[in-house]
């Protein structure tokens, strides 16, 4: 008989403790509804454990948010405060075991615009969670049972320490049996102790490829317990994150795990799956959840499917001595409860130091802490990685197992400022630590990305009227529906999207080609997964479709790649294409291969070239020319008939056209004045709040031209031409892309500014530009024209 029973489905539900509807769990009631219509809300469930008597019963609850208290006919058994942590109840002594004993449970929660102190992740950034939102389980056991199994492989992928803890906290004699992948039985022994050691002979081991399960069950009086594991090991080492011994580079995403139907709770398994499914068709290992906490579900997806997953604590905004207590305890929760899933490899304590200070101005008390909590994860669970604060300017690290930082420039105008970063971060020159750390560790850089706009014809849910929200504080006018309206009068809303995603795609590409460069850095984080609420920098939207690229993503995180870092994707007529030629080789495998160099219908260059195992090298020098009609360069290897890896780049070949019926005026700032328009510096603040640098909330390149122009080329190319001038106009309605031939848009079209404005004077056309005055400017703007 099965007695560990989930106990999701056949709750009665109510907002009044009156009126009752059926839910299942997982279960979320929308934060409004508790705010304006009362203090908490009922969830009901009538239990049958006739034949049970003899028994103890327990409920386990996964995760309810945030504050409960737990009632058995009527009796109040527990009141429990925290919304991540796991926990369990005997109910026994209350239950009449009559059919009919009666389950309360009371929840009720915070306005966390007015509580700073509350641990409550990023629910003060896109909705407040409330209710059961993770599932429970029913246990009908002896009076002494198994509380939980740990199973922990050691270095030597052989030896494997295993902890079969009790209800009473004492060694009692059971049977452990181990099941290999393929299903057959290894072994089968008794133990008296709760702590033995066993090795696997043979061993099968779990990696990104071949994400290979064990079973340890163990029996003890009339339970059967069964446990998944993987033989796997995790650890930082000269300067690398190795995997079963083996260097691994990080190609991961930002997954902040909200829905626009279920919001907070995760979706069913099968949807869960196929969105996993998306992240390894785009070459991703790894997702950092963030900041919050995950349900079983989707550990266990990522165990099956070979997904690193990188968990982030969640966090207040104002960390008291409750929160930091409540971290404590969570901190030991969470590593004891997801202890047997090899998927989960890293823990980040803090994020961007929220919470707390960990700036320069860091006192002793929050450093010693943050140690202390470092040290205590450590102890717990040795076997994986803990970064104390996932950095970004202005915090940093005090004690880690990973060097990892977060940045964001925008692209194509913050190009030269991306680059340098990310050598400076490469050579240790960026500080990212309050004192050096005494030994070299794995450079990774956390958290980077572009915006891309979602196609609103896809649109569901009321998720498109949620407007910005920052620490509680919400922004008027910013949904992305309301925004989408007036940039439907701006622009066709088709070719905005897909310039807008256009946008997204060759951004990432252009930096995560800069990391990786580097070869001290082993690897990155992409904001994000996928979009959520107002934010559009999603690989997949908010629905999890993919956008226009994700069969691209592929060429961006692959092991081995060639990599032009200087790409001039802007040509006058007659130039040379030149360009140097790097390979990266990611893998421990020494290779020889053909380097080929093309167009679609030109080899440029061909040659043999020799990758260094983990390495990042010059290989080739290029010196063509491009045909006029060209829409991209491609960079391929071959290993004999085999195509190891290709890249692109786009190219775009323009003739020297000026026209000399054209009034182009050149603007600069200072000596501008116009009556219909301002000239203004990218870093001036707009409606007192938005400024045009565009470095988080992603400024976006609009482009109103002919279509046998390259886009994609006109794009990568363009923060070559581009100033930080900007042309703003002093009535935003009269802006449209029929006079704005360049526009630089703010996220959802939050502002917009022109750096190609076209007006008609006497018959004649006026042309204001921000551009560079020199020859490519001009033969662009002719092209356009």
């Amino acid at each position: 008989m099965k007695l560990r029973l989930n106990l999701n489905e056949g709750w009665s539900f109510s907002l009044d403790g009156i009126h009752y509807s059926e839910v299942n769990l997982p279960h979320e009631v929308p934060w409004e509804k508790v705010k304006d219509r009362c203090n908490h809300v009922i969830y009901k469930k009538t239990l049958d454990l006739r034949g049970f008597e003899k028994k103890r019963i327990l409920l386990y609850f996964h995760g309810i948010d945030y504050d409960s208290v737990i009632f058995v006919n009527d009796s109040e058994l527990l009141h429990h405060v925290g919304g991540y942590d796991a926990f369990k109840v005997d109910i026994t002594d209350r239950l009449r075991f009559d059919g009919k004993d009666c389950l309360k449970i009371f929840v009720s929660d915070v306005d966390l615009s007015e509580k700073s102190n509350i641990v409550a992740g990023k629910q003060d950034w896109y909705g407040n969670a409330c209710g059961m939102i993770q599932k429970v389980e029913l246990w009908i056991v002896e009076e002494t049972y198994v509380d939980s199994i740990r199973v922990l492989p050691r270095k030597d992928l052989r030896t494997v320490d295993c902890e079969v803890h009790f209800s009473d906290g004492k060694p009692h004699e059971f049977k452990a049996v181990l099941i290999d992948p393929l299903g057959r039985e290894v072994w089968q022994r008794n133990y008296n102790h709760d702590r033995f050691t066993f090795e696997v002979e043979n061993p099968m081991l779990w990696d990104l490829s071949n994400p290979r399960l064990y079973r340890l069950i163990v029996e003890f009086a009339n339970e059967r317990l069964e446990v998944r594991f993987g033989l796997r090991y995790i650890e930082s080492e000269d300067g690398k994150i190795l995997l079963n011994g083996e260097p691994v580079y990080i190609f991961g995403a930002l997954d902040q795990n909200f829905y626009p139907d279920t919001h907070y709770i995760l979706p069913e398994r099968e949807k869960l799956l196929h969105e996993m499914l998306k992240a390894k068709e785009m070459g991703l290992n790894l997702l950092r959840y963030h900041v919050k906490v995950p349900d079983q579900d989707y550990l266990d997806v990522a165990d099956e499917l070979g997904i690193l997953v990188w968990i982030d604590l969640p966090y207040a905004r104002e960390l008291d001595k409750d929160g930091r207590r409540y971290l404590e305890n969570l901190l030991e929760n969470v590593l004891k409860r997801h202890a047997n899933h090899p998927s989960f490899v890293m823990l980040s304590l803090i994020n961007e130091s929220w919470g707390i200070d960990l700036s320069k101005n860091a006192n002793e008390e929050t450093k010693n802490w943050i140690r202390s909590l470092y040290e205590r994860a450590k102890s717990v669970d040795p076997t994986r990685l803990y970064v104390d604060n996932s950095a970004c300017p202005w915090n940093y690290h005090v004690v880690s197992d990973i060097d990892d930082y977060h940045f964001y420039n925008a692209f194509p105008y913050h190009n030269e400022q991306w680059k340098k970063r990310i050598e400076d971060f490469a050579i240790g020159s960026y500080e990212t630590f309050l004192e050096r750390p005494t030994r070299k560790l794995p450079k990774l850089v956390s958290e980077f990305g572009v915006w891309g706009l979602s196609d609103p014809k896809g649109w569901t849910k009321d998720w498109s009227k949620f407007p910005i929200t920052v620490m509680g504080k919400s922004f008027e006018g910013s949904e992305p529906a309301r925004a989408m309206e007036k940039m439907a009068q701006f622009h066709n809303l088709d070719d905005l999207i897909y310039q807008a995603q256009l946008h997204q795609f060759f951004g990432l590409k252009y930096q995560a080609e800069a990391i990786r460069l580097q070869s001290t850095i082993s690897g990155y984080v992409i904001t994000e997964f996928s979009d959520i609420a107002w934010e559009a920098n999603g690989l997949l939207d908010y629905n999890r479709s993919p956008k226009f690229f994700h069969h691209l993503m592929k060429t961006i995180n692959q092991p081995v790649v060639c990599i032009v870092p200087d790409h001039r994707s802007i040509l006058l007529e007659g130039e040379e294409y030149r360009a140097q030629i790097y390979a990266v080789n990611n893998t421990l495998k020494r290779l020889e291969a053909e380097l080929l160099v093309r167009t679609e219908r030109n080899i440029l260059k061909k040659v043999h070239v020799k990758l260094e195992p983990w390495s990042a090298q010059k290989v080739a020098d290029v010196q063509a020319q491009i045909e006029p009609n060209a829409q991209y360069v491609f960079l391929e290897l071959f290993e004999g008939e085999e195509l190891l890896s290709r890249n692109f780049y786009p190219v775009m070949v323009l003739g020297k056209k000026k026209k000399d019926d054209i009034d182009i005026v050149w603007v600069d700032k200072e000596d501008f004045n116009d009556e219909e328009l301002l000239c203004i510096n990218e870093n001036d603040k707009i409606y007192g709040v938005l400024d045009f640098s565009g470095d988080w909330l992603s400024a976006i390149t609009i482009f109103n031209t002919k279509r046998h122009v390259n886009l994609a080329a006109l794009l990568w190319g363009f923060g070559e031409l581009a100033t930080d001038k900007l042309l703003f106009s002093k009535d935003p309605s009269i802006m449209n892309t029929e006079n704005s031939l360049i526009s630089k848009m703010i996220g959802w079209g939050y502002a917009c500014a022109s750096l190609l404005y076209v007006r008609e004077s006497d018959h004649k056309k006026q042309i204001l530009t921000t551009l560079k005055r020199c020859e490519l400017s001009e033969s662009l703007i002719g092209e356009i024209l």
